[in-house]
């Protein structure tokens, strides 16, 4: 600093003599003409102070420097520092603040109150800013909480950062830790819930996935849902190989626990392979290999029955014999007489369901009612007409519903049935026949 200093006074110097040199007679009259010499040739006047000039270098230096002041080679502050004063011996030695040029500047906030913290700094670094800028989740996470855990859950609602809920505390117990039994806090809400788990969530009531009837496990008939939706069945009767119903060596047990046996090969009890006649009868073992007869039975231990329209009994009066036939034993044998009756009948009787469809209607002439002696009035009859073979084997007709209508009408009056129909539901009288 001091070199610096000394050149530019010694350029100072350098430049007023020359000018002396080169234009004298500008120059007034004076003693300092006697003073005046050519460099080198000067020596130690001029350096001693001879003449108006002080080159007295390091005396100004050392002044300004002592004062507090800095050599600027430029005569002016750096960027972003304030000009806050300047050596009057020497105007680049200045006092250059950047604290004030931040405070000239608007950067007047060193301070905040969380959640908000200082923002825009002052260019030149110091530790002054624009403004205080919220920032809840920084102050959050500089207080030491969290938005996500990587092992365990957030507390639900304890634990919670002041400026933003969504930060907190791990809680690294299990989900549904301590919640009471057959609740969780995945389960459905609507379900109702009960006290929360050591993290603080909500504990809801689980669907109930036992059966009342049946079992999950079981493959029979269904027996209901429960109310998680799983089917329950009712145990399967079923075995997969041999059955229940035989009695061979066990090979198995179904799913209601019953033993699953093999079929027996041999003849069920009080039966053999060998044939002893009679009534007895058969059967088979339980594979159906063999033929096992049971012990002789006489036919006359065994019921017998008639063929169908036969009677046990022999007809009684009013009915006649038509048929007989043998009682037959269960076992193939014949015994006893059946009889077949048929009813007697008058031979003028139509038979049983034997007359004839359709009908014949029939119109004419009634000349009177009984007698017609004392009265000449004429009558309309008509009516329908059936037929049937008797028991006598003849052809039988049979008229029925026969009305008249009164007169008198000319004997060759045309009589039609529409007439007469026509009147039937109001005459009730008979006609003779």
């Amino acid at each position: 600093m001091k070199h610096t200093m000394l050149h530019m006074k010694l350029n100072s110097a350098v430049s007023v003599l020359a000018v002396a040199a080169a234009f004298p007679v500008l120059l007034p009259p004076s003693n300092a003409l006697a003073g005046v010499c050519f460099l080198p040739d000067c020596g130690d006047d001029v350096l001693a102070g001879g003449g108006d000039i002080n080159m007295n270098i390091n005396e100004d230096t050392e002044y300004c420097e002592n004062k507090g002041y800095t050599y600027y080679s430029s005569g002016q502050c750096p960027q972003y520092q304030a000009q806050v004063g300047k050596c009057s011996r020497d105007d680049h030695y200045l006092k250059c603040d950047p604290v004030k040029w931040c405070t000239d500047n608007g950067y007047n906030t060193q301070t905040c109150s969380l959640p908000s913290f200082v923002d825009g700094q002052c260019p030149n670094g110091k530790p002054y800013y624009k403004q205080c800028k919220e920032d809840r989740p920084r102050a959050c996470r500089e207080a030491g909480y969290v938005n996500s855990c990587s092992s365990g859950r957030l507390y639900a609602t304890t634990n919670r950062c002041q400026w933003d809920s969504s930060y907190g505390k791990c809680c690294t117990a299990s989900p549904s830790t301590g919640c009471p039994s057959n609740y969780s806090v995945n389960c459905d809400a609507s379900r109702g819930s009960s006290g929360t788990d050591t993290c603080g969530y909500t504990c809801y009531r689980c669907c109930d996935d036992t059966c009342s009837r049946g079992s999950k496990d079981y493959t029979g008939s269904k027996a209901g849902t429960t109310e998680c939706g799983s089917i329950c069945r009712y145990c399967n009767t079923s075995c997969s190989s041999g059955s229940t119903s035989y009695s061979g060596s066990v090979v198995g047990y179904n799913e209601c626990g019953s033993a699953c046996r093999s079929c027996s090969t041999s003849c069920p009890s009080g039966t053999s392979t060998s044939n002893p006649g009679g009534c007895g009868g058969s059967t088979t073992n339980e594979c159906g290999t063999k033929t096992c007869y049971y012990p002789y039975e006489s036919c006359h231990t065994h019921s017998y029955s008639c063929p169908s329209g036969y009677q046990s009994s022999s007809c009684g009066s009013g009915y006649t014999q038509t048929d007989t036939a043998s009682k037959s034993c269960s076992c193939g044998a014949t015994t006893g007489t059946c009889y077949k009756c048929e009813k007697d009948h008058d031979p003028d009787e139509c038979k049983t369901g034997n007359y004839k469809s359709g009908t014949v209607s029939r119109t004419g002439w009634c000349d009177c009612e009984g007698s017609c002696t004392f009265d000449a009035t004429k009558y309309i009859w008509c009516g329908d007409e059936y037929s049937c073979t008797t028991y006598g084997g003849y052809e039988k007709y049979i008229y029925t519903n026969y009305y008249h209508v009164d007169g008198p009408f000319s004997g060759d009056a045309t009589v039609t049935e529409t007439n007469c129909q026509a009147k039937r539901a109001t005459k009730s009288n008979w006609c003779s026949d």
